[in-house]
């Protein structure tokens, strides 16, 4: 299986030709590659690879849009779209750790010292209020000082300057903890970002577990083999030997800048705060390398994240409730469970387990396996007829959250809170559903009354 990006859309052009477009007339960075990508979802109802091969200001082009198909997404990792969950779990549960190759096609062209630019790169502004040029497709790859446990993630990056871009470091995640340890002893991290790479990367670097799962190794498990790396050409950094461009960096110790304001998945502009600071070491990039990007808050970031955060919640709360038939994140910190309720007190337990695995959930609603979760109108009856306000609300105070939540106090320290929509005290017991008799529903046929398309 081909570990670029280029061997995904050539897979692409193959098996849905309509699914990749090339705009070749000349686009602005700013404002224009988003309008673009969000008119074509909203006016045209479309959803294709964009490839802007003239863009104002640099020779390379942007492409963008690329996970905003669940097909496409399913697709990367040799999936049917419906089976993509269990796929990512077994990935979970069965991870294949990467190999180190001496070399790769992202070495082709390097640049160190006086050469490094980040100017020459698209500078791209996503939304009105931006505080300037942000790369938003770089996956982060770095190193524990103190250990053997490595973390990717994705960092949105504000260019600050021909060699440097402050960071956003989500308070107590795992590359927060790393630059911590680092910083308190007066040490850089090492850091490298791929920008450019296979849709199987991206998902496997969204993956939610403990400090020291290996998110490489479960790239690898969605690849089916090992994922190839390559040694950094300024520090002992590995990284997916087949991106388009990887920029090496070392995140700095007692540095601040202010960052933003920059409009997020939450759909708001979050304003100026200070963040840390990246020195830029050295850009390695293919020749006639893709620049990716992620319009924030858009398909392409909603869908990606989604479908590891719902892996992450399923095997969390299968641990608490074997009984769990599915999980839904249908929007930013919210999460929608069905069970089947064998026993009582199972769907708090459900509750308390989906805002444990998760510091972004903050809101859950538990339903019986009658309710489809996927279908908000079904969720919304479940909360109206079979939950009490005063009985089945559960809140949970001065928790640690997002800090890109708006409504947060103190930068993500905020409250969370569960519903608990199922039947009282069991589904088998409660007020029986309405419905046609099941041999007339079976029986009647739409076009025996000229009611069928």
């Amino acid at each position: 299986m081909g570990q670029d990006l280029r061997s995904f859309l050539d897979l692409v052009k193959r098996k849905k030709p309509d699914d990749l477009v090339i705009v070749s007339r000349e686009v602005n960075p700013a404002y224009e590659i988003t309008a673009l990508a969000a008119k074509l979802d909203r006016e045209g109802k479309r959803r294709p690879v964009l490839v802007f091969e003239n863009v104002r200001g640099t020779s390379f082009p942007v492409l963008t849009n690329l996970h905003a198909s669940r097909s496409r997404l399913a697709a990367s990792i040799n999936t049917p779209p419906d089976e993509m969950l269990r796929k990512y779990l077994r990935a979970m549960e069965k991870p294949i750790p990467p190999t180190v190759v001496s070399t790769g096609p992202v070495k082709e062209v390097v640049k160190k010292g006086a050469e490094i630019d980040l100017y020459a790169l698209p500078q791209i502004v996503h939304h009105q209020g931006d505080a300037g040029p942000y790369i938003t497709a770089a996956i982060s790859f770095a190193r524990d000082l103190e250990d053997e446990i490595w973390n990717c993630a994705y960092n949105r990056l504000m260019i600050q300057g021909r060699d440097r871009t402050s960071i956003h470091l989500t308070t107590g995640k795992h590359l927060w903890e790393f630059h911590r340890k680092a910083e308190a002893k007066s040490q850089p991290l090492p850091v490298a970002f791929a920008i450019g790479v296979h849709p199987a990367i991206a998902l496997g670097s969204l993956a939610i577990g403990s400090i020291d799962e290996d998110e490489r190794a479960i790239m690898g498990g969605l690849f089916g083999e090992p994922l190839e790396l390559v040694k950094c050409e300024t520090s002992d950094v590995l990284v997916p030997a087949h991106a388009e461009m990887v920029i090496e960096a070392e995140i700095l110790p007692h540095q601040r800048v202010a960052e933003g304001p920059f409009g997020e998945f939450t759909g708001y502009s979050l304003g100026e705060r200070q963040r840390e600071v990246v020195q830029v070491n050295a850009i390695t990039h293919r020749r006639g390398a893709f620049f990716q990007d992620i319009a924030v808050a858009h398909l392409d970031h909603l869908l990606l994240s989604t479908i590891p955060m719902e892996a992450n919640l399923y095997r969390a709360v299968r641990a608490m409730v074997p009984s769990l038939r599915a999980v839904r994140v249908p929007s930013p910190f919210t999460c929608y469970v069905s069970i089947e309720q064998r026993i009582p007190g199972q769907a708090k337990n459900a509750i308390m387990a989906v805002l444990g695995a998760d510091l972004y959930m903050k809101r859950v609603v538990v339903v019986d396996h009658d309710v489809d979760v996927f279908d908000d109108r079904q969720m919304t009856w479940a909360i109206g007829t079979r939950c009490q306000p005063d009985r089945d609300i559960t809140i949970v105070t001065n928790a640690r959250g997002s800090d890109l939540d708006p409504s947060s106090r103190d930068d993500g320290y905020t409250a969370k809170w569960g519903v608990d929509a199922t039947a009282k005290p069991s589904l088998a017991a409660y007020t029986p559903r309405h419905r046609v008799p099941p041999e007339v529903w079976t029986r009647i046929k739409l076009e025996d009354f000229g009611l069928s398309k």
